[in-house]
């Protein structure tokens, strides 16, 4: 095993643990929000914002470290385009994470905090929040398959495919956005 196939292993498996947390704190979220229980809200609320700091920001952080070594020491150089859109990808969704979501997490959580349920409000922001997370799990899939695909400049059309994804759910999300009225009280778990 060479140092590149180590560097690629490690940057790997730190995608697999980022996205799929990603992935499965989506669905978790989806559920959580049909079930309209207030307990499991603060839980999911609880959660993600512990994983925010435990796991997300530690395996991105991984995740691009070791990118930029395997390009270091491998045959890449940081001048490929499918490189450059991996970055600003991983740029895109970790200022995201850090200045949006994050911060609109925690302003969920005091919301709740200070009313003492989660009120009609709080869980429109939630849902609000939920739509807007989707938008981001959608950018690292397209960087994962960026990644995969190694698209160059030449490559219109699979460009242009990518730019299509990305826009459509962008405005689909931000259809679903605008759309979020405040919800019924959530139901308090009882016995």
């Amino acid at each position: 095993m060479t140092r590149y196939d180590a560097y690629l292993f490690v940057h790997v498996a730190a995608t697999i643990i980022w996205v799929g947390s990603g992935s499965l704190l989506t669905v978790l979220a989806y559920r959580t929000e049909r079930a309209n229980d207030e307990q499991r809200i603060r839980n999911l609320l609880d959660d993600s914002n512990a994983l925010g700091t435990r796991l997300f920001i530690p395996a991105a952080l991984t995740v691009v470290a070791f990118g930029i070594l395997m390009v270091v020491d491998g045959p890449w150089t940081f001048s490929y385009l499918w490189i450059v859109l991996g970055l600003v990808g991983y740029a895109a969704t970790s200022v995201t994470g850090a200045f949006v979501i994050k911060p609109w997490s925690e302003r969920i959580a005091e919301l709740i905090k200070r009313e003492g349920s989660v009120t009609p409000a709080a869980m429109a922001e939630i849902r609000r929040l939920l739509w807007f997370g989707r938008i981001d799990l959608l950018t690292l899939f397209l960087v994962i398959f960026d990644m995969a695909v190694k698209p160059s400049g030449d490559d219109t059309a699979i460009l242009v495919g990518m730019a299509l994804v990305f826009l459509a759910g962008a405005a689909f999300v931000a259809s679903r956005i605008r759309g979020v009225e405040e919800a019924p009280e959530p139901q308090v778990a009882t016995g």
